[in-house]
């Protein structure tokens, strides 16, 4: 099993950020221009030889064109300051998601997101400044829950279930998390809150009266006042929106086992092209330059000696590094075909192999959001500079730098338009690995709930580990009066009526969300069960089903017993009680967790191997919403579902 490690330890902090840049008015140089859009049919000529109207310029697949700017067409918005915290990963997910809404609104006003007129704005140069200031999503929220344990309120019959901090203290409050951790949240409803009902700010900040957060006064340390949140605005909605898919897109930087750079995947760069376009910003990882030369803090970055792998004259990183790491995180919300590799100059790392660079957004401030905060000395001059002569919080980051990772897209929906309920036992979800245990033959895992309404259960989720993927749900119903605390989960199982189903092969790994065939009806008191299995090997068929030999995932949470590396902020805890959860890893029976995590805790200690993980529940969920179709008073046949013929 490949366990996700977290990077976010070594993410920028408040001492590391007294940094300035640019002199007023200075224009970064951003290369030649690239070559020009595909060219659209001329106008043909009338046969008696007068000229014809000119025709409508043909559309542009934006995902072809040399370049790409959302912050050209309103769908990024302005840099923010992380400082005091290690949050780069909070502010990378919060700008991804404020992009997908941004896009989302632009498709539901009707605009094209895919076909652009040759003239869009978004094929122009990178326009950085005036960017919008909404939506705002709450970095404190997002990085306070990420280590905030379940409550009962929160978290039902899983309160317990979530992150603890390791060494919790005041300088810990807003540490710990990486974009899984965020995703296990967002996809739980939960986390997903507007900067108004939780700024970046402690509590009992007042401007004017007591000390910024995002002050550089080297006695003062905001870390140390109380950044807390209370437990109700976890499930606050305030924003309007919801994810309903998390897209874990692979990297161009390919690496081996041992973290080692091997070479570069295109058509990683060519994924990463269309998720920008189709759905938004794209949070990264890398590896990123945290010391500024003192020509930069003195206000003089065009002469500024490069770094290892950044160079300031130009806000340019390329990374060669042989052993790859991550200690920062960011947006990537564009991209250059034609920025030249020329731009990199004077690293360690040297020049690319080509041109191309992605424009990224950082969270190390900007020069207007100072001057709003009436803090313009304090600014940190970071990024390019704008049109207006201020920097930007912006920068270019090569196609090829060797420490990009994790890239991680979220897809959103309003909640006016998703569903009413969600039923779920998994809150760690797939977060604390990159791919679980991979089974030899069929393996399933169950989830058993009970309707607190009478409700159609009209979608299922699912998690996937690797490209094109398929996964299968099937919806089940326990008859009335069937005892579930007295029966084996064999007779649960046996007991279980199949009514619907979803299934289908998804080309990114993810969490998605499957609409089921059919609608399951349930009525209040009634237990269903969704019935989940991961097929590793998609095309390995027999007569159109799964071959019996199948590669399949276990799809399970786990939490870790020990700690991944010493500055690992937190670790995971889950909960999976009696009748939550049931696994068939033999094709036939169907055991509980406790049993499964008894017996693999045997099978190690037969070679005198501790345990080093447990199981959780199934990561599946239901989505329904209430009906008046039925009322509890009344019963109903219940129709099983019938194979296809």
């Amino acid at each position: 099993m490949k366990r996700l490690l977290s990077y976010i330890a070594a993410c920028l902090l408040a001492g590391a950020l007294a940094l300035a840049l640019a002199l007023p008015g200075f224009a970064v140089e951003v290369g030649p221009q690239p070559g020009p859009l595909p060219e659209s049919p001329s106008a043909a000529a009338h046969t008696d030889g007068n000229a014809a109207a000119p025709e409508t310029p043909a559309l542009v697949d934006a995902t072809a064109a040399p370049r790409y700017f959302l912050t050209n067409i309103g769908q990024s918005t302005t840099a923010k300051i992380q400082k005091p915290w290690g949050a780069c990963w909070a502010f990378a997910v919060a700008g991804a998601i404020e992009s997908s809404i941004l896009k989302a609104e632009a498709a539901q006003a009707g605009a094209d997101q895919s076909m652009l007129a040759p003239d869009s704005p978004a094929f122009a140069e990178p326009a950085l400044a005036n960017l919008p200031l909404a939506p705002d999503v709450s970095e404190r929220a997002m990085a306070w829950f990420a280590h905030e344990p379940q409550t009962e309120a929160s978290g039902g019959a899983q309160s317990g279930e979530g992150y603890f901090l390791n060494a919790p203290s005041s300088e810990e409050q807003l540490s710990g998390g990486n974009f899984a951790t965020a995703a296990s949240a967002l996809t739980a409803w939960q986390s997903l809150v507007g900067e108004e009902a939780a700024p970046y700010e402690y509590n009992g900040y007042a401007p004017g009266l007591t000390y910024p957060w995002y002050g550089s006064n080297p006695a003062y340390d905001a870390r140390l006042e109380d950044w807390s949140l209370a437990d109700e605005l976890r499930s606050a909605e305030d924003l309007g929106w919801r994810v309903d898919e998390v897209l874990r897109l692979e990297s161009p930087a390919l690496t081996d086992a041992d973290h080692a750079y091997t070479g570069y995947d295109e058509q990683a760069t060519a994924a990463i092209k269309r998720t920008l376009v189709d759905v938004g910003g794209v949070a990264v990882a890398l590896a990123m330059e945290q010391n500024i030369p003192a020509d930069v803090l003195a206000g003089d970055h065009s002469g500024a000696e490069p770094s290892q792998s950044f160079t300031f004259s130009t806000w340019s990183q390329f990374d060669a590094a042989s052993s790859v790491t991550q200690d920062h995180a960011a947006v990537i919300v564009g991209w250059d075909d034609a920025y030249p590799a020329s731009s990199f100059q004077g690293t360690e790392s040297g020049q690319p192999p080509a041109d191309g660079a992605w424009l990224c957004k950082n969270s190390w401030g900007n020069d207007a959001l100072y001057d709003r905060l009436g803090s313009p000395d304090e600014a940190t001059r970071w990024g390019l500079v704008d049109a207006q002569g201020q920097a930007s919080g912006y920068f270019w980051l090569s196609y090829h730098d060797h420490t990009i990772a994790d890239l991680e897209a979220f897809a959103v929906t309003p909640v006016s338009e998703s569903y009413q309920k969600l039923y779920q036992h998994d809150y760690v979800g797939a977060s604390e690995y990159v791919t679980p245990v991979k089974y030899q033959g069929r393996v399933q895992a169950a989830n058993v709930f009970t309707a607190q309404e009478t409700e159609l259960i009209q979608a299922v989720t699912a998690w996937t580990f690797q490209p094109n993927t398929r996964c299968a749900v099937t919806v089940g119903v326990l008859p009335a009066g069937f005892d579930r605390a007295n029966a084996t989960p064999d007779q649960v199982m046996a007991a279980s009526t199949p009514l619907s189903q979803a299934a289908a092969t998804f080309p990114v790994p993810g969490f998605h969300t499957l609409e089921l065939d059919t609608p399951a009806l349930v009525v209040k008191g009634q237990s269903f069960t969704l019935t989940l299995e991961i097929l590793a090997e998609p095309d390995a068929s027999q007569d159109g089903e799964p071959a019996a030999d199948a590669s399949t995932y276990l799809g399970l949470e786990v939490a870790y017993l020990d700690e991944a590396n010493p500055e690992q902020a937190t670790s995971a805890n889950v909960v999976a009680n009696e009748g939550e959860t049931f696994v068939c890893i033999d094709g036939t029976t169907w055991m509980s967790i406790a049993d499964l995590n008894a017996e693999r805790a045997s099978v190690r200690s037969q070679y005198d191997k501790e345990v080093d993980f447990v199981y959780g529940n199934a990561i599946t969920k239901a989505l329904t919403n209430v009906t008046t179709m039925a009322s509890p008073e009344r019963v109903y046949e219940v129709l099983p579902l019938q194979p296809a013929s």
